[in-house]
């Protein structure tokens, strides 16, 4: 099962820089869009990496309804 993340532009280099494992698991959606006065961009990844990423703080989940 996947979730949809949201990272901005700073989660995003953080992720790829500090966590590179992490990283590998996401794959791009499409391009970024504004929210919250920042832009974001989305990406899918396992349920698993989306919980560790959100509880570090990395990242935001989309709401799938």
């Amino acid at each position: 099962m996947k979730k949809i993340i949201l990272l901005t532009f700073i989660q995003r280099d953080t992720v790829r820089s500090m966590y590179p494992d992490l990283w590998r698991k996401c794959e791009y959606l499409d391009t970024g869009k504004v929210s919250r006065m920042q832009y974001t961009w989305r990406y899918s990844t396992p349920v698993e990496n989306a919980l560790a990423l959100r509880l570090m703080g990395l990242c935001s989940i989309e709401d799938q309804d």
